[in-house]
């Protein structure tokens, strides 16, 4: 960002320098059609995707025959005493294109990061919650059908467990970008803990997770491996919301409505400024703690 930034600069000190000349060399006199001409070749590279691919001595070429033909077109004076006057415009041409196709490249190469971690998967993702209910429904139906259990999750990240330093010129686009890949890879991580019988779906903001033949015993279990696993991979805690048929609700409706509503009751105040350890830290200390004390019991055993 800093060398898009520096390019940019540069380029309009340039511009403001050659729009000057005549004020620093009286001598000079600038043509209409070089003023006209500097600028569009600027716009024309910084906007063509395919001209910053050319080799440079090319693109350097190309705007000569241009720039001529239109000199020649509004009868302006290229030769004889012309003649320098000619060369230095060219010249003028030349280095904005310089500049120009720098700066493109430099776009480019931001544009590329932007998508690379916006766009591109980090792992499996979930499926949107506009298709995901179907087969989820499905299986709430099932589980009825056959007596059999089922429990339905509802994920959500804390908002106050992603702390990024953010410009503030850029604070909207990082934000944007930081929370695709948070998103990407707590579903990468679902994906790689649960099952794959288990269905999880994106709904807006948190995820929903089907898990079939899931008693609500092992429940704490499984969330606690779920937020130790997110905290040591990600660095981020969730809420988890649960609900279990047909303990809980034996609708799906039912089902969904608990798990959210369980989930969004888990948000809690930003901790203190002054506190020691992150929630991250927290988390995993608390994990361990967990199987510790596991151990432990199992050797008193």
């Amino acid at each position: 960002m800093n060398r898009v930034r520096l390019l940019v600069a540069v380029l309009i000190a340039w511009l403001f320098l050659f729009y000057n000349l005549e004020r620093i060399s009286k001598p000079i006199d600038i043509s209409d059609v070089a003023y006209t001409f500097v600028p569009a070749m600027i716009i024309v590279v910084v906007l063509g995707r395919n001209l910053r691919k050319l080799p440079l001595w090319l693109l350097l070429m190309l705007p000569i025959p241009v720039f001529l033909a239109l000199k020649a077109a509004v009868r302006s004076s290229m030769l004889g005493a012309s003649l320098p006057l000619t060369v230095t415009e060219l010249c003028a041409t030349m280095l904005a294109t310089v500049l120009a196709r720098e700066v493109s490249k430099a776009l480019s190469e931001f544009e590329s990061a932007v998508a690379y971690i916006t766009i591109r998967q980090i792992g499996k993702l979930p499926e949107s919650f506009l298709a995901g209910p179907d087969e989820i429904y499905k299986e709430v139906r099932r589980a009825r059908k056959f007596q059999r259990p089922l429990t339905l999750m509802a994920i959500r990240i804390k908002e106050e467990s992603i702390e990024v330093a953010l410009d503030r010129m850029v604070q909207q686009v990082q934000q944007a970008m930081m929370r695709q890949y948070v998103t990407s890879s707590v579903s990468k991580v679902l994906c790689d803990e649960l099952d794959d019988c288990n269905i999880i779906a994106q709904n807006n903001d948190h995820f929903i997770v089907a898990l079939p033949e899931v008693m609500p015993g092992t429940l704490p279990d499984l969330t606690r491996q779920l937020r130790g696993a997110i905290a040591q991979t990600v660095g981020v805690a969730l809420q988890i919301g649960t609900a279990s048929l047909p303990h809980d609700a034996t609708t799906y409706e039912g089902l969904l409505e608990k798990a959210e509503r369980e989930m969004r009751d888990q948000l809690k105040p930003e901790p203190s400024p002054n506190a020691k350890r992150s929630i991250v830290e927290h988390l995993l200390h608390d994990n361990l703690q967990d199987k510790s004390d596991g151990t432990a019991d199992h050797q008193a055993t």
